[in-house]
């Protein structure tokens, strides 16, 4: 094969890769977040299960994908009824802005997990922060809905009101423990659920920082159900809000770029494009047959894991050594106990908790716990990983 034919075969596979990597910039781009509480999901991150039981319990549920179907919805019912936004994940601002101007003479609004730019599309004095807490917490407030002493899991989000808001209600206040136990400034941190009262703005709109709480495979846990069947129970009627990617497209930012990929896609993926084909041009007569070369030495892996160690002593750093430990001690116990590489450490310690006997609070603070502050903290940490995995079994 001469030099020319192999430059038009070099040109065209150019052009597929391009091609194919386009195709796959839009479809990641216009494929829906992920299907959290789908109305007719069975599955563990479905809410088929939710619904069912309120209907059991005599709520007309009417499910909706689109701000148009609730804002038709909407106009056709009567005031005994209240709107759940079940994943806000393609909610955009706009889609936000006309649901609380269309829904100002309903009972309720729930939104589960909103962020900061869909609280102040809905008018609501609140401020979303990231959380991480995937442990019970309990509620600390009695408003109706939530009762005192009711624990929810799942929270992901919190949220802060500006200061003297009039009548917003928390609940579900998180923490931080300090070191004699005590808590640090509750409620300072945020809270998993907000209710705010109905103004001439909007209705009363209750706002939980907890996409996964309501869902199948959570509902049974803590006090999650008994907590959305008030949220959500409370009128005789139920839209059930699940926005597709359309609304998503409708909020303002894409207004404003024309569509839904960023205005610097194109110029970048142009310029990309010219650069690999220019290197294709510049290194295509220097191709050659490919030459085998031995390696100068062999390192065993049992002195590349003692240099690293030797390296995390001198550095000092225990929180990356601890972290190691951690790691490897999950992965392996996950092909041991027959668990998915994506299932969360909560997951795996359940797991873990069910085979060794010890207590999921326990077997999380050995995986997912404080850093050790000195080498004999690092020492036990070494050795207790190792006893737990001795003493894990395969149920």
């Amino acid at each position: 094969m001469n030099l020319r034919a192999r430059w038009r075969i070099g040109v065209w596979a150019l052009v597929v890769a391009l091609g194919v990597g386009a195709l796959a910039a839009i479809a990641m781009a216009t494929t829906p977040p992920g299907a959290v509480m789908d109305p007719e999901g069975v599955g563990p991150d479905g809410g088929a299960a939710l619904i069912a039981v309120l209907e059991q319990n005599g709520v007309t549920v009417e499910t909706s994908t689109s701000i148009e179907e609730v804002t038709d919805a909407v106009r056709q019912g009567d005031d005994d009824t209240s709107i759940v936004i079940a994943n806000t994940s393609n909610l955009g601002t706009t889609a936000a802005a006309t649901l609380r101007q269309e829904s100002v003479g309903v009972d309720r609004i729930v939104v589960l997990s909103p962020n900061s730019e869909q609280l102040k599309a809905l008018r609501a004095d609140a401020t979303a922060l990231l959380s991480g807490v995937f442990v019970p917490i309990e509620s600390r407030c009695d408003i109706g809905t939530v009762d005192e002493g009711d624990s929810l899991i799942g929270i992901d989000t919190r949220y802060e009101t500006a200061t003297g808001s009039s009548g917003t209600k928390a609940c579900f206040p998180l923490t931080i423990q300090t070191e004699d136990g005590s808590d640090d400034g509750e409620g300072d941190h945020g809270a998993g659920l907000l209710q705010l009262p109905s103004t001439s703005s909007h209705p009363q709109m209750t706002i939980v920082g907890s996409k996964t709480g309501f869902t199948n495979g959570t509902i049974t846990q803590e006090d999650n159900a008994a907590i959305a069947l008030r949220l959500l129970g409370g009128s005789s009627r139920l839209i059930w809000y699940h926005p597709d990617i359309s609304d998503l497209a409708n909020s303002e930012s894409t207004e404003e770029g024309g569509g839904l990929l960023p205005a610097w896609f194109a110029p970048a993926l142009a310029l990309v494009a010219t650069s690999l084909l220019v290197l294709a041009l510049v290194r295509g007569r220097r191709l050659g047959r490919l030459v085998r070369e031995p390696l100068p030495v062999v390192v065993r892996a049992v002195e590349t894991t003692e240099s690293r160690g030797r390296l995390y002593r001198r550095a000092q750093d225990r929180p990356r050594a601890a972290t190691v430990l951690r790691l490897a001690t999950v992965d392996r116990l996950r092909s041991r106990l027959g668990l998915r590489r994506g299932d969360s450490v909560e997951t795996v310690a359940r797991a873990i908790s069910a085979a060794t006997g010890h207590p999921v609070r326990e077997v999380l603070d050995l995986v997912a716990g404080p850093e050790p502050t000195d080498d004999a903290a690092l020492v036990r940490l070494a050795q207790d990983l190792s006893d737990l995995e001795e003493k894990a079994h395969r149920p």
